[in-house]
């Protein structure tokens, strides 16, 4: 029983990032692709399904900057770079669920990256004609984690 409830676990967690990711592409590939005598089509289930998945990794990233102020001698800390190794001292392996919830963060950060890399290739356009509402929010979004993270760092 418990291997079929990983298995529909893991079947979930990359069925939910698969979707994320496509969601991201067809933004990215809209509005690259766009023009003012074509308005962009993107679904509207689409663009909420990929508010409310970057509103689910905007919190693992929160809980991920919390632990590592909680425990700044935790792995996650350490993999985030927000604690100094100590010398001589051999850190744990990280266990399965920090890989997961690390391997999220990084999709995640990537993601906003590339939404923010195409929004400044159409100038910072917000005309939702030309520009995916994805794009721009997730850009937007962006400089909040870029904020987030420099609050923990420099409150050290």
């Amino acid at each position: 029983m418990s291997k079929a409830v990983a298995f529909v676990g893991w079947l979930l967690l990359i069925s939910a990032l698969g979707f994320y990711g496509y969601g991201i592409y067809a933004a990215i590939t809209q509005t690259l692709s766009s023009s003012e005598s074509e308005p962009i089509i993107y679904p509207e289930f689409l663009s909420t399904s990929i508010g409310s998945i970057q509103a689910l990794l905007l919190t693992n990233l929160g809980m991920l900057l919390g632990i590592s102020v909680a425990s700044p001698t935790s792995n996650v800390a350490r993999f985030l770079k927000l604690t100094k190794q100590s010398q001589g001292v051999v850190s744990s392996p990280i266990d399965l669920k920090e890989q997961i919830q690390l391997f999220a963060l990084i999709a995640y950060i990537l993601s906003l990256i590339a939404c923010l890399i195409t929004w400044i290739t159409v100038g910072f356009n917000t005309d939702s004609k030309i520009v995916v509402s994805v794009i721009t929010e997730s850009s937007k979004m962006f400089i909040g984690v870029v904020l987030a993270y420099l609050t923990v760092v420099l409150s050290k």
